[in-house]
């Protein structure tokens, strides 16, 4: 008994002792969602442009058109298991020449 005694006597001040810690401030509301665009790549190197039939030549600027009608929407990119690699790779190019940062390839 006295030894458990001595224990609490010894560790009790150390208990008292603090850890300086930093919490985190509440974060603000996350920005809404921006405005999400579909391009689908279709067997046959056929292309829709939020549901519209493009041609490989008039996507860069149809996709121009877009961006600048609505600055700063995100573009999700669906390929069809069935289409070549090369439209695939077409649509991906066109994205790139006409300057959309914001895009991603959907499952």
């Amino acid at each position: 008994m006295l030894v458990l005694l001595v224990i609490f006597m010894v560790t009790a001040p150390l208990m008292d002792f603090r850890i300086p810690m930093g919490l985190s401030r509440p974060v603000p509301d996350p920005p809404p969602p921006s405005e999400q665009v579909t391009l689908v790549v279709e067997r046959g190197d056929l292309f829709r442009l939020a549901g519209t039939p493009v041609t490989a030549q008039a996507l860069p600027a149809a996709l121009r058109m877009i961006e600048s009608g609505q600055p700063g929407f995100l573009l999700r990119i669906e390929v069809d298991p069935d289409a070549d690699y090369q439209s695939a790779a077409t649509a991906l190019a066109a994205v790139e020449r006409s300057g959309i940062e914001k895009y991603g390839l959907a499952d």
